[in-house]
């Protein structure tokens, strides 16, 4: 992981001094354990702060072509061998970032089509006097920017942007609207309405004449045949993709949770290490009190018992949620969706202190490989009443919900006397909006909004645009599943992990989110995802033979509800009557506080019975509370 920074004079205006880009490095110097530097020509200051997990020889920017080209990147590849082939590179010792101006001067700006792995950059080119930007394709590695007619400026936090001079910073009503909905619709806003994200997959061309955002790549399934034994291939792209996350540092261990995702990880990474003749993984893991919702420890063990694994143990005692949640609302610059944040945190935290560079993490095993649940759909449009019936009664053990209502739900739905119905109510509803606009938001995503707050930021408009799943794509398993895979949701996570992570000198990496892994999983039919109520089949198959079975096949997902309430009540009820009650007038321009009064009572008389909702409501009101204090100390304003 490392740090990119720059920023571009234009239309005459003032060029960067050392002092700027110094002073922008030195808000990102955790990220710059191993060495910062900084390249300047006439109109352009590149930045670079380096963290050396690629095993590289030293910190960017790198120059090519004679100085016509200047590189500052973070980025791992991972198509190293087809790259240096198709470039006629014999020199394999070439760093990643000469191999993307490489890239450059043999494609242009089509050369992001070329890179597979995780990768944010800025090549500056004098010979055009432009400044060519790209985001990887799921949007792992962050690039933030500012544009104005005379300075085009860009980091790989907010903070950097923040420090100079001609950059405001007032808040953005339409992304705090956004978080409390749970609503990150907008793929360039950030909370602050002067500095925007680069979205995955894009890339950014700046001249001095225009700022021109353009996609490179669109989510699709792959288009090569399919092996007969889907397991197999998957087996042979999970494999090499973690193998690809394992390069450029000794330094390597994974995050182990116990469930199928995380632990797949560790024992394939393992597995490897035995191959390579290197000492076990470390692996790490968090331990609650037995008998607890969240107690995962007998499938940790399990995983630990293969010889190839070396776990850390990490028990989780009084639970806080908002223990330095100052600090981590400093990390993040912003809100953000992800209430164990302070758990994951405690990860990197500990794995930094052990000297770990990189951290193998399961995030989005769910989404990649999919749990399949299109398929249901698929099953009642064809009339397959009797495999839907077989489908519904594992499903249904693994989420908790009664098989007869999920049935007749699908009944309801598909079933041939509701189809006149539906059709009616449809056109009905179609009818309805073309004469009063957009349908009222429901409680269950904007009643915590602020009904002012939200008709100025237009959010009922914007949920129903992006913020639920449409019919037709909830009816087929290969849209539903490209679906979720695009949503806003995806790269904000990355960006959370990545800021937390960053803090302790850790680069986390996803071997889910690898992009022939991702294409092959698309295209896989909805049977390889979903089968005999087991979702993502295709992994639990892959595994056979790695993972203990009790793992590999086990059902249950963990709850994290019970544990954030249990921590809000018993440890944060102060600042919860703080922030909810007496110094509610705060979030009152924002927050519908009679939903949030309602809600945080309603917890308070039945915790253990708590709606997943009103936990929601009250987590999002005290992080934008304790935010809100913190900007109006550093003088931002809304």
């Amino acid at each position: 992981m490392s740090g990119v920074a720059g920023i571009l004079s234009r239309r005459n205006g003032k060029p960067a001094t050392a002092a700027d880009i110094q002073q922008m490095l030195a808000r990102m110097r955790h990220r710059a354990r191993d060495g910062a530097s900084w390249w300047s020509d006439t109109i352009i200051t590149l930045g670079h702060a380096w963290l050396n997990t690629t095993g590289e020889g030293g910190p960017g920017p790198l120059t090519m072509a004679g100085g016509r080209l200047a590189i500052t990147a973070d980025c791992r590849l991972d198509n190293r061998d087809e790259l240096l082939a198709r470039l006629g590179i014999r020199d394999r010792s070439v760093a990643d970032a000469t191999l993307v101006m490489r890239a450059y001067l043999n494609w242009g700006e089509a050369c992001p089509t070329y890179l597979q792995g995780d990768f944010a950059f800025a090549i500056w080119d004098s010979e055009r006097q432009a400044l060519f930007c790209a985001r990887d394709h799921f949007g792992v590695k962050p690039f933030y920017y500012h544009a104005s007619d005379r300075r085009f400026a860009f980091a790989s936090e907010i903070g950097p942007l923040l420090g100079l001079d001609e950059v405001g910073s007032r808040l953005s009503e339409h992304q705090i609207s956004g978080f409390l909905a749970g609503l990150p619709d907008d793929p360039q806003s950030t909370a602050y309405t002067d500095i925007f994200r680069l979205p995955a997959r894009h890339s950014l061309t700046v001249t001095d004449s225009q700022v021109a955002l353009r996609r490179y790549w669109q989510i699709e399934p792959s288009r090569r045949p399919l092996r007969s034994d889907a397991a197999e291939e998957f087996r042979h792209l999970f494999s090499q993709s973690v193998r690809n996350r394992m390069r450029g540092t000794d330094a390597v261990g994974a995050m182990l949770s116990g469930g199928l995702d995380s632990s797949s990880i560790a024992c394939v990474a393992g597995l490897e290490n035995t191959a390579r003749r290197k000492p076990k993984l470390p692996t790490f893991s968090l331990i609650f009190e037995k008998g607890s919702s969240m107690d995962e420890k007998p499938f940790i063990d399990a995983v630990l018992g293969k010889p190839s694994l070396d776990g850390t143990l990490m028990p989780v005692g009084n639970y806080a949620p908002f223990a330095e949640f100052e600090r981590i609302l400093e990390e993040q610059e912003g809100t953000f969706l992800a209430p164990g944040l302070s758990l994951t945190r405690s990860i990197y935290r500990t794995a930094g202190a052990k000297g770990m560079k990189v951290l193998l993490d399961g995030h989005g095993g769910d989404e990649v490989v999919s749990q399949g649940h299109g398929l249901l759909h698929e099953l009642a449009i064809a009339g397959r009443w009797m495999e839907l019936w077989r489908e519904l009664r594992g499903a249904s053990n693994t989420y908790g919900d009664g098989m007869l209502g999920m049935y007749f739900k699908f009944l309801t739905v598909y079933g041939p006397a509701w189809r006149i119905a539906k059709l009616r109510g449809m056109a009905k509803r179609i009818v309805g909006r073309l004469r009063r606009g957009p349908a009222p938001a429901p409680r269950g995503w904007g009643g915590l909004v602020n009904p002012e707050l939200a008709r100025r930021t237009e959010l009922a408009a914007r949920f129903h645009r992006a913020g639920y799943m449409p019919s037709s794509v909830s009816a087929s398993e290969a849209l539903t599943h490209r679906w979720i895979l695009s949503t806003g949701l995806v790269p904000h996570a990355f960006e959370v992990l990545d800021k937390a992570a960053a803090n302790f000198g850790v680069e986390p990496r996803y071997p889910f989110w690898d992009k022939p892994l991702v294409e092959f999983c698309l295209a896989l039919p909805g049977e390889e995802k979903l089968n005999r109520g087991f979702g993502r089949y295709v992994l639990r198959r892959a595994m056979d033979g790695i993972l203990p079975p009790a793992v590999q096949w086990r059902r249950d997902k963990i709850d994290f509800t019970a544990n954030l309430v249990k921590g809000m009540v018993g440890n944060h009820r102060d600042l919860l009557d703080r922030v909810l009650v007496s110094d509610a007038g705060l979030i009152a321009p924002y927050v519908n506080l009679p939903e949030v009064t309602a809600a945080y009572a309603r917890i308070l008389r039945r915790p253990d019975e708590a709606e997943p909702l009103d936990v929601q409501y009250v987590w999002r009101s005290t992080s934008l509370s304790l935010w809100l204090r913190q900007v109006k100390l550093g003088g931002s304003h809304a």
